[in-house]
């Protein structure tokens, strides 16, 4: 077929007026589409606008049907500045995740090819940043703290738990793209597929049409996004001697310049775990990390022996450290063990001596813990002050609750078998 002016090969998506019926049915209100286009243009809506209603009501978009894990997505800032541009909106969810918004109107294919590109250029600049570069251009925008706009809309946030999540995203290059426009057109789901084979990151990329209704002359608007299409996830790969290797969760690869923070969070685990072995010789010492915390495993329990586990931790916004004990949501025999735990320390004087001054907190978000916990001063916010007296307490409490609990762990685990 020979394309000619006003009848393209790429047919675009329409839509037809919505019907709105009365209770009795004998009435009916139509909803008709409302155009978008530059901003001052009669009787419809602009780029703008609709970029602006779309980040401050992100349950339009229905992430959760592009992702589950995507379903809670908080609007944290527009026209995120980054060195390829500023990209047009940033969510995140309660547990780290990332999503990059691009909103355009489809006027010509250059802009279908421009905003893919657009898109991918902000994801790899994003993909080299630490936490502190994405806090610090947040900052920019509104002042606040990514963390801080997150925990607004969702109280249980935990600051450290959340900068450890994002701050691994952002190593990996692991984020939701999305592409929003008014009549996505079949040539940009090819580019889909074209993005899939040929990217360097690790995203899910997702195209999504928002049409806009208005009745009459009203105010009232209605907004019917459609997923038209989406990638499945890319994995990021590294070419070692033109043999392709595909990256795990653990793979340290793409490494960026660690921020101030990272360099002090590592300087400490590294002192904390350097020669260091737990009495118990069952549970394995964890590696170093940049990151605020590190974790120990109970082998033998549920989720690959994360069903129970320790935490080490140091948490900035509030000033504190420590290490604690806890289990898995979804896990009743791995509570029942929990609150065995619990009842014999307070009942068990033998027991309860061995790990003086324990204590059992409620967590923001997720089950209890027991363990230790206790203020320590970070300098400017980053560097610890006390640095030794603060290794070596951890040294002490890390080793004494994980040899004390985690050979009773086993014992109740193997009981229940």
């Amino acid at each position: 077929m020979t394309s000619t002016p006003g009848n393209s090969t790429e047919k675009r998506q329409f839509h037809g007026d919505l019907i709105q019926l009365r209770g009795d049915r004998a009435a009916k209100a139509i909803w008709r589409r409302v155009p978008l286009a530059s901003a001052g243009s009669e009787n419809s809506i602009d780029e703008v606008a609709l970029q602006e209603m779309l980040f401050r009501h992100a349950d339009i978009l229905a992430l959760g049907e592009i992702d589950p894990a995507y379903r809670n997505s908080v609007p944290v800032c527009m026209e995120l500045g980054t060195r390829a541009g500023a990209a047009d909106a940033l969510y995140l969810t309660p547990t780290g995740r990332i999503v990059l918004a691009e909103f355009k109107l489809w006027r010509n294919p250059e802009a279908r090819r421009e905003v893919v590109g657009q898109i991918l250029d902000y994801a790899r600049v994003l993909g080299s940043w630490s936490y502190d570069d994405l806090d610090r251009e947040v900052r920019n925008r509104t002042q606040r703290s990514p963390c801080d706009i997150v925990s607004e809309a969702h109280s249980e946030v935990e600051e450290h738990i959340f900068i450890d999540n994002v701050a691994r995203r952002l190593k990996r290059g692991e984020f939701l793209l999305l592409i929003i426009g008014d009549g996505i057109r079949e040539g940009v789901r090819d580019i889909v597929a074209y993005v899939q084979e040929h990217s360097g990151l690790r995203f899910n990329l997702a195209l999504i049409e928002a049409a806009v209704f208005r009745r009459g002359d009203g105010e009232d608007l209605i907004i019917q996004p459609r997923v038209l299409a989406r990638t499945e996830l890319v994995p990021r790969t590294v070419l070692v001697r033109k043999t392709i290797l595909e990256e795990t969760d653990d793979d340290p690869l793409e490494e960026h310049e660690p921020s101030p923070i990272e360099d002090e969070n590592e300087r400490f685990w590294r002192a904390v775990l350097e020669d260091f072995a737990f009495d118990d010789p069952e549970p394995e010492v964890p590696q170093p990390s940049r990151y605020g915390s590190v974790w120990v495993k109970v082998d033998g329990s549920g989720f690959g022996g994360w069903g129970l586990s320790f935490g080490a931790f140091l948490n900035r916004s509030q000033s504190g450290m420590g290490i604690y004990f806890t289990w898995r949501t979804g896990f009743p025999e791995e509570e029942r063990v929990f609150d065995e735990i619990v009842g014999a320390l307070s009942s068990n004087e033998e027991l309860g001596s061995r790990l003086e001054g324990w204590k059992r907190w409620s967590a923001p978000s997720g089950p209890p813990r027991l363990g230790f916990s206790r203020n320590v001063e970070f300098v400017d916010g980053t560097t610890i002050r006390d640095f030794d007296e603060a290794v070596g307490w951890m040294r002490e409490k890390f080793n004494r609750l994980v040899s004390v609990l985690h050979p009773e762990c086993w014992r109740r685990l193997r009981a229940k078998g």
